[in-house]
């Protein structure tokens, strides 16, 4: 039986790409084996900038999901009253029969599972090869619990599923790391090896540059703490309206935010339209910093969008003229007091109603340009 089950770990469950589909496969099996698991959960702390830690939940009625778990003041206590704190500190496991007083009350969840109708629960340590533990833990409704030999086949599996779980979590830290520092689409394009100097691709884009008001002077003013909590709370809201309307921020530049909304029709162009109109509403928030503006410009033109840099330090990126008219577009919000500007370009394939601003020389770029404000 054991066999059987690392034979499964080692080949097929080495291809799943979530922690659920790891999870439910592993428990399909087990119960093939005879072992009557009815809940399961697999579970690993990780580098991520919101939940520290993830984990997948399966059960016989529901089937497998993927959560995440964010370490607030209220998780931490429950996770510190529970066995899988001690695996992660101490990798101890515990193997509790719920029908013993003893055994149901040395943790929290311990009540809630024999409430539930569970006769045992398991935790089981996964030793990872830097000394880390992570947890992997079970539990049956079987009168007496699992057997001993039912409990030592599951205990037999930790060992090819920690090598199967410590594989999938690089991966998974790798993607969620790339996907925070560069973004998802790039992050993407890095895993599937476009890493060498030079490697990327000619796109149409929608083209996003955002700069705050004024922060050379909101610096001399107040102090570092102040100056960063601003500084983030003006970020949060423009990726968060980038991200929520299909764009992607591709780089900060200073105070300044860089992104694109690759080209599908007139969508890309709405898109942008609607990203911008959240992203300036959050400055009406009661709570909104004073003093605290910006400006936006949206260009419609082609990029290369790949990597650039040294031998040894890249960065994936968009260039070409369309980045340098909408930096330079930008620029000119302050000076015309306008929160949004855009190109004629970019107006040309909108079905909003734009109106001239004007028309300006513009650093680097031939001949006079034409910019728009709503209208």
């Amino acid at each position: 039986m054991t066999q059987r089950l690392s034979d499964w770990l080692l080949g097929e469950g080495r291809r799943a790409g979530r922690l659920s589909e790891l999870l439910g496969g592993l428990c399909a099996r087990l119960r093939e084996a005879g072992v009557p698991v009815e809940r399961a959960t697999l579970g690993s702390p990780l580098l991520h900038p919101i939940a520290q830690s993830s984990y997948a939940a399966w059960s016989l009625e529901a089937g497998s999901r993927d959560e995440w778990f964010r370490w607030t003041p209220d998780n931490l206590k429950v996770l510190a009253n529970s066995p899988i704190h001690d695996i992660y500190v101490h990798g101890r496991g515990h193997r509790l029969k719920l029908g013993r007083r003893r055994d149901r009350e040395r943790f929290g969840i311990g009540p809630e599972l024999a409430a539930q109708g569970y006769s045992e629960y398991a935790a089981i340590p996964l030793p990872f090869s830097d000394g880390s533990h992570k947890a992997f833990t079970v539990a049956t409704r079987r009168p007496g619990g699992f057997t001993d030999g039912q409990y030592a086949a599951l205990a037999a599996v930790a060992l090819p599923l920690s090598a199967v779980l410590e594989t999938l979590v690089l991966r998974r830290t790798a993607a969620t790391l790339l996907d925070t520092y560069v973004g998802r689409r790039s992050g993407r394009q890095v895993l599937d090896g476009r890493i060498r100097r030079g490697d990327g691709e000619h796109l149409g884009a929608a083209i996003w540059m955002s700069d705050l008001r004024n922060f050379t002077g909101l610096s001399t003013r107040i102090g570092e703490a102040a100056l960063l909590a601003m500084l983030n709370r003006y970020f949060e809201a423009v990726t968060g309206a980038v991200d929520a309307h299909g764009g992607e921020t591709l780089k900060f530049i200073g105070d300044a935010v860089l992104a694109i909304f690759p080209t599908d029709g007139e969508a890309a162009v709405a898109r942008a339209e609607a990203a911008a109109d959240q992203a300036l509403a959050a400055t009406a928030a009661p709570d909104w910093p004073d003093g605290l503006a910006f400006g936006i410009a949206l260009h419609l033109g082609e990029v290369f969008y790949g990597n650039v840099g040294g031998a040894e330090r890249l960065d994936f990126t968009v260039i070409g003229p369309a980045v340098n008219r909408v930096s330079r577009i930008e620029g000119l919000c302050g000076r015309l007091g306008q929160p949004l500007l855009v190109s004629a370009e970019f107006a040309a394939a909108s079905r909003r109603a734009y109106a001239s601003a004007g028309r300006f020389e513009l650093k680097g770029i031939a001949g006079e340009t034409e910019v728009l404000r709503p209208g």
